[in-house]
Protein backbone atom coordinates (compact mmCIF):
# COMPACT_ATOMS: atom_id res chain seq x y z
CA UNK A 1 0.00 0.00 0.00
CA UNK A 2 1.40 3.34 -0.69
CA UNK A 3 1.20 6.53 0.59
CA UNK A 4 0.36 9.78 -1.07
CA UNK A 5 1.56 13.16 1.22
CA UNK A 6 0.55 16.08 0.23
CA UNK A 7 3.38 19.01 0.60
CA UNK A 8 2.52 21.62 2.81
CA UNK A 9 1.97 24.47 0.93
CA UNK A 10 2.07 26.79 3.50
CA UNK A 11 5.77 25.73 4.45
CA UNK A 12 6.55 25.85 0.63
CA UNK A 13 5.69 29.40 0.31
CA UNK A 14 7.17 30.04 3.74
CA UNK A 15 10.36 29.32 2.52
CA UNK A 16 9.77 30.85 -0.91
CA UNK A 17 9.41 34.09 0.73
CA UNK A 18 12.40 33.29 3.10
CA UNK A 19 14.79 32.37 0.36
CA UNK A 20 13.96 35.45 -2.22
CA UNK A 21 15.59 38.48 -2.44
CA UNK A 22 13.81 41.66 -1.67
CA UNK A 23 10.65 42.33 -1.29
CA UNK A 24 8.33 39.43 -2.74
CA UNK A 25 4.89 40.79 -1.45
CA UNK A 26 5.08 43.65 -4.26
CA UNK A 27 4.21 41.12 -6.98
CA UNK A 28 0.94 40.22 -4.86
CA UNK A 29 -0.14 43.39 -3.21
CA UNK A 30 0.91 46.48 -5.83
CA UNK A 31 1.94 49.57 -5.02
CA UNK A 32 -0.86 50.81 -7.25
CA UNK A 33 -3.69 49.01 -5.12
CA UNK A 34 -1.88 50.21 -1.80
CA UNK A 35 -1.71 53.71 -3.38
CA UNK A 36 -5.73 53.41 -4.35
CA UNK A 37 -6.58 51.99 -0.77
CA UNK A 38 -4.91 55.13 0.96
CA UNK A 39 -6.72 57.42 -1.72
CA UNK A 40 -10.11 56.20 -0.71
CA UNK A 41 -9.48 55.47 3.04
CA UNK A 42 -8.33 59.63 2.97
CA UNK A 43 -5.20 58.36 4.52
CA UNK A 44 -2.46 61.24 4.40
CA UNK A 45 1.09 60.45 4.70
CA UNK A 46 4.46 62.30 3.86
CA UNK A 47 6.87 60.99 1.21
CA UNK A 48 9.40 59.18 3.34
CA UNK A 49 11.65 56.33 2.32
CA UNK A 50 9.58 54.29 3.95
CA UNK A 51 6.22 54.93 2.17
CA UNK A 52 3.37 52.60 3.31
CA UNK A 53 3.63 50.01 0.48
CA UNK A 54 7.59 49.64 1.06
CA UNK A 55 6.30 49.20 4.94
CA UNK A 56 3.79 46.64 4.71
CA UNK A 57 5.98 44.65 1.90
CA UNK A 58 8.54 44.35 4.61
CA UNK A 59 6.20 43.86 7.12
CA UNK A 60 4.23 41.02 5.23
CA UNK A 61 8.13 39.22 4.65
CA UNK A 62 8.94 39.85 8.45
CA UNK A 63 6.06 37.89 9.72
CA UNK A 64 6.41 34.97 7.47
CA UNK A 65 10.57 35.08 7.60
CA UNK A 66 12.05 32.44 10.07
CA UNK A 67 14.20 35.37 11.48
CA UNK A 68 11.59 38.01 12.41
CA UNK A 69 13.79 40.70 13.65
CA UNK A 70 13.12 44.16 12.50
CA UNK A 71 17.01 44.19 11.33
CA UNK A 72 16.20 41.65 8.55
CA UNK A 73 13.51 43.29 7.34
CA UNK A 74 15.87 46.42 6.95
CA UNK A 75 17.99 44.48 5.23
CA UNK A 76 15.59 42.79 3.06
CA UNK A 77 14.78 47.15 2.01
CA UNK A 78 17.70 47.40 1.46
CA UNK A 79 18.68 44.47 -0.78
CA UNK A 80 15.63 45.40 -2.76
CA UNK A 81 16.50 48.92 -3.05
CA UNK A 82 20.34 48.07 -3.81
CA UNK A 83 18.97 47.77 -7.40
CA UNK A 84 16.89 50.66 -8.06
CA UNK A 85 19.62 54.02 -8.17
CA UNK A 86 18.55 55.08 -5.05
CA UNK A 87 20.40 56.19 -1.99
CA UNK A 88 20.57 53.21 0.28
CA UNK A 89 19.17 53.89 3.91
CA UNK A 90 20.93 53.08 7.55
CA UNK A 91 20.46 49.79 8.96
CA UNK A 92 18.97 51.32 12.05
CA UNK A 93 15.42 49.55 12.62
CA UNK A 94 14.39 52.93 14.13
CA UNK A 95 12.68 54.59 10.54
CA UNK A 96 11.14 51.48 9.92
CA UNK A 97 9.50 50.30 13.12
CA UNK A 98 8.36 54.04 13.26
CA UNK A 99 6.80 53.52 10.17
CA UNK A 100 5.04 50.46 10.81
CA UNK A 101 3.64 52.15 13.80
CA UNK A 102 1.95 54.55 11.14
CA UNK A 103 0.13 52.56 9.30
CA UNK A 104 -3.45 52.55 9.74
CA UNK A 105 -5.56 49.50 11.29
CA UNK A 106 -8.40 50.05 8.54
CA UNK A 107 -5.85 50.48 5.70
CA UNK A 108 -4.54 46.53 6.46
CA UNK A 109 -8.06 45.56 7.00
CA UNK A 110 -8.65 47.18 3.45
CA UNK A 111 -5.51 45.44 1.85
CA UNK A 112 -6.88 41.93 3.66
CA UNK A 113 -10.30 42.03 2.62
CA UNK A 114 -9.32 42.90 -1.02
CA UNK A 115 -6.59 40.26 -1.15
CA UNK A 116 -9.13 38.08 0.13
CA UNK A 117 -11.71 38.44 -2.77
CA UNK A 118 -8.89 38.71 -5.35
CA UNK A 119 -8.27 35.37 -4.47
CA UNK A 120 -11.13 34.35 -4.13
CA UNK A 121 -12.37 35.43 -7.74
CA UNK A 122 -9.51 33.30 -9.28
CA UNK A 123 -10.80 30.32 -7.42
CA UNK A 124 -11.95 27.45 -10.56
CA UNK A 125 -13.10 23.95 -9.66
CA UNK A 126 -9.42 22.63 -10.30
CA UNK A 127 -8.79 24.96 -7.08
CA UNK A 128 -11.39 22.62 -4.94
CA UNK A 129 -10.55 19.79 -2.48
CA UNK A 130 -12.90 16.82 -3.68
CA UNK A 131 -15.35 19.28 -5.22
CA UNK A 132 -15.63 21.59 -2.29
CA UNK A 133 -14.48 24.79 -0.77
CA UNK A 134 -12.45 24.25 2.55
CA UNK A 135 -13.15 26.42 5.09
CA UNK A 136 -10.60 27.40 7.72
CA UNK A 137 -10.63 29.16 11.30
CA UNK A 138 -7.41 30.83 12.38
CA UNK A 139 -7.15 30.23 16.06
CA UNK A 140 -4.42 32.55 16.54
CA UNK A 141 -4.38 35.26 19.35
CA UNK A 142 -3.19 39.10 19.92
CA UNK A 143 -1.80 40.05 22.82
CA UNK A 144 -1.34 43.86 23.39
CA UNK A 145 -1.23 46.18 26.59
CA UNK A 146 -4.48 46.77 28.44
CA UNK A 147 -4.33 50.96 28.11
CA UNK A 148 -7.28 52.78 28.34
CA UNK A 149 -6.99 53.65 24.84
CA UNK A 150 -6.75 50.09 24.08
CA UNK A 151 -9.70 48.49 26.17
CA UNK A 152 -12.30 51.81 24.37
CA UNK A 153 -10.59 50.13 20.48
CA UNK A 154 -11.26 46.85 21.71
CA UNK A 155 -13.94 46.18 24.14
CA UNK A 156 -14.07 43.01 25.91
CA UNK A 157 -16.75 41.12 23.66
CA UNK A 158 -16.30 42.93 20.38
Amino acid sequence: MSTHTMPNRDEILKQKFAQSIGLPFQEILSASQIEKAIKELSIKYKKRLFSPAVTIWAFLSQLLDFDKSCQNAVSRIITWLSGENVELPSTDTSAYCQARKRLPEKLLQRLFEECGENLESKVTSLNLWCGRHVKLIDCSTVSMPDTPENQQAYPIGS
